[in-house]
């Protein structure tokens, strides 16, 4: 075990960012070593490292460049992150939904960190429609269950039709290959974490206010 860079800092997928972290172990990547170009070659190391703000574990790859004499130090080409760092974040508020959600949901988002977007496309429509099931039935196509949504006054007309293009898109995910880059995915997420805040968290939010605004009432003196 090598004598770690201690002022090196690392992503760590607990905290979503740069922290300081404890060696735990590092070593050489077994049959790594690459000869490239102009005498120039490349070998991996492994670090396990500990977040010293969260206590997670880090397991990275670092891919080092080796210069040929007289042409440089050596440095670090890339780090990979066992498993992939996440490529979405799940909101602050994703442990407050019912186990039901949470697990569908935390497949989309499993899927997203590995790059699987067909898969976090089509995941996004199912979970939108058993929303929508949950709140009117199944009534119908999507189209028909989006309008009754609204006719219900439960969404207003500009998030039937967000909520339309992201049906939409996962439909066309399912049935004609369509695979979304990581920028449209981050879209449709955008609008299916707005639409379940609105449908499942707020109103639970609101019913809390509520309850405080009722105590604030009780305990304020009156005007004489």
């Amino acid at each position: 075990m090598k004598i770690p860079d201690m002022t090196r800092r690392f992503m760590c997928r607990t905290c979503q960012r740069e922290t300081g972290h404890w060696p735990i172990a590092n070593g050489e990547v077994k049959r790594s070593y690459r000869k490239l170009e102009r005498e120039t070659a490349s070998v991996q190391t492994f670090q396990v490292m500990q977040c010293k703000d969260c206590g997670a574990t880090t397991y990275c790859i670092d891919t080092r460049i080796h210069p040929g004499p007289m042409m440089g130090d050596s440095y670090i080409e890339r780090t990979d992150y066992f498993p992939p760092l996440p490529l979405r974040a799940k909101p602050a508020w994703y442990s407050s939904l019912t186990e039901g959600y949470q697990t569908i949901l935390a497949e989309i988002y499993q899927a997203i960190d590995n790059s699987l977007f067909f898969l976090s496309s089509t995941g996004a429509r199912t979970a939108l429609d058993q929303l929508i099931i949950e709140k009117i039935g199944d009534v119908g196509s999507f189209k028909d269950k989006v309008d009754k949504l609204v006719a219900n006054k439960i969404i207003d007309d500009t998030e039937g039709v967000m909520l339309l293009a992201v049906i939409d898109a996962g439909s066309a995910s399912a049935h004609r290959s369509y695979k979304p880059d990581q920028e449209k995915i981050n879209h449709m997420m955008d609008i299916l974490e707005a639409i379940f805040y609105k449908l499942l968290v707020e109103p639970e939010k609101k019913r809390e206010l509520e309850k405080k605004a009722e105590e604030l009432r009780k305990t304020t003196p009156k005007r004489k």
